[in-house]
């Protein structure tokens, strides 16, 4: 009998090479480093995203949030109505610009301007600002706006942002100034 402490010599079987079992392969990282991996896109992502939230968050002027503003086709020189559009400018709860209308103790009410091609609004917290064509400040929220053009259907403007579904519209066919 042999004795167990003593080597023994390798047997045939034991000796040939074991088949090549591509399922139970060992793993090239650990799980913790899979998970590292996987994580990495996501980071590079965020920094990227902190950048440019830092970067585009300068105090320039005019940096304010667009307001939807109504505008139609009209530029200056192209003619126009000659009705009077008179009203303090006012932005509502859903950020759009109207005019309140009403002096001399009349009834006020909300007038809808559509404003001349290239007209813009931007808003500041709470304070607004119309913009005419060329990018000048033309008047803030508070302003009393004096204008020419004339009133026509809200259904001429389907498509413009913030105007009633029915009833008449104020078309700006002018330069818009402040009456003092």
């Amino acid at each position: 009998m042999a004795d167990p402490t003593e080597p023994t010599e390798p047997t045939a079987v034991e000796d040939e090479d074991q088949p090549y079992d591509r399922w139970s392969r060992r793993q090239a990282l650990s799980n913790r480093g899979y998970l590292v991996m996987a994580a990495i896109p996501f980071v590079i992502a965020a920094l990227g995203f902190g950048v440019v939230a830092l970067v585009s968050s300068g105090d320039e002027a005019g940096s304010g949030v667009t307001v939807r503003l109504p505008v139609s086709g009209w530029t200056e020189g192209s003619g126009g109505d000659d009705a009077l559009i008179q009203g303090v400018l006012k932005l509502d709860s859903d950020h759009c610009v109207y005019l309140e209308s009403g002096q001399d103790g009349t009834q006020p009410g909300k007038v809808w301007p559509v404003w001349p091609a290239g007209y813009k609004a931007t808003r500041e917290g709470d304070r607004l600002t119309l913009l005419d064509a060329d990018g000048t400040v033309v008047a803030h929220d508070g302003d009393r706006l004096s204008m020419s053009g004339g009133f026509g259907s809200v259904g001429s403007y389907t498509g413009e942002p913030c105007l009633p579904d029915t009833g008449e519209v104020a078309i700006v066919q002018s330069q818009v100034s402040v009456a003092q």
